[in-house]
């Protein structure tokens, strides 16, 4: 299996899956269909700030490299 292939397809769509999962595990705990361990809050909160941050500095990175900058005196 060719690893790259599969982050090839996950960029741009890691915060959104890892939203989507937050998403449907505090429902299913909400409705008391199962309880989530504590310890799974904070680690799925840092996986998503992480995204956040990698997608951050791509933005900011793109930037940096396509918009021109000039300076006029």
């Amino acid at each position: 299996m060719d690893f790259s292939k599969v982050l090839a397809f996950l960029n741009g769509k890691k915060t959104y899956i890892l939203a989507g999962a937050m998403l449907v595990l505090g429902c299913a705990e909400g409705m008391g269909w199962f309880s989530v361990p504590e310890w799974v809050w904070p680690i799925a909160a840092g996986m998503g700030l992480t995204t956040l941050r990698a997608g951050v500095t791509g933005v900011a990175q793109s930037i940096k490299t396509n918009v021109p900058t000039t300076t006029t005196k």
